[in-house]
């Protein structure tokens, strides 16, 4: 039975509200570093734009604790059936072509904050040969913004913040969750705790 978001990680102030989602054959008990070679050739022009401009390769926090925030980390691809449309033509995913992701979950991460909405002003720019103007990077970065002010708009909802950051150590996650049983104990035997499965309402 599907349960909120809500319900899994609670509403209470410890409650982590940086969140990394990524496929669980990737996991490993130790930092992760993004790898651009594993990154969709439509997104990479954007990634290394970011990279030119943060001074690395990202890696991204959903940041919050809201359903929404989470969904937004791409956890919920794990029950996603609609993938889009080609040709027309609704595509849907088949048995066997669902993503096994696991989400992990800590209290404090530190990097760069976007704003996840404006983020797509650099997508667009970037995927369709332009510059990224500079009014574009001021919504997307708001370098006016203190940490405060990012983690404040994140817990209230009035943005969707993201982060990025160059590398992450798993192992200091204080949460994990996968899509079933299984990989709840795939992970405890890699060295993972306070794993758990959860499916969570697309």
């Amino acid at each position: 039975m599907d349960i909120e978001v809500s319900a899994i990680f609670g509403r209470h102030m410890d409650a982590p509200c940086f969140h990394h989602c990524m496929p669980v054959a990737g996991v490993e008990y130790g930092t992760i570093r993004p790898d651009r070679s594993l990154s969709s050739p439509d997104f990479l022009p954007a990634y290394e734009w970011l990279e030119q401009e943060i001074g690395f390769f990202p890696l991204f926090i959903a940041v919050g604790r809201s359903d929404e925030v989470i969904r937004m980390s791409g956890y919920t691809d794990n029950w996603r059936l609609f993938v889009g449309c080609e040709g027309g033509i609704k595509q849907y995913r088949r048995k066997g072509e669902f993503p096994n992701l696991a989400l992990f979950s800590f209290r404090n991460v530190d990097g760069v904050f976007m704003d996840y909405v404006d983020w797509h002003i650099a997508l667009n720019a970037c995927m369709n040969g332009h510059q990224v103007s500079p009014f574009g990077k001021r919504r997307i970065f708001k370098p006016y913004w203190k940490k405060h002010r990012w983690i404040q708009a994140a817990l209230q909802g009035t943005h969707l913040v993201q982060m990025v950051i160059p590398e992450l150590p798993l192992a200091e996650a204080v949460e994990g969750k996968v899509r079933n049983r299984s990989q709840v104990e795939h992970l405890e035997r890699l060295g993972f705790s306070h794993v758990s499965a959860a499916r969570l309402r697309v």
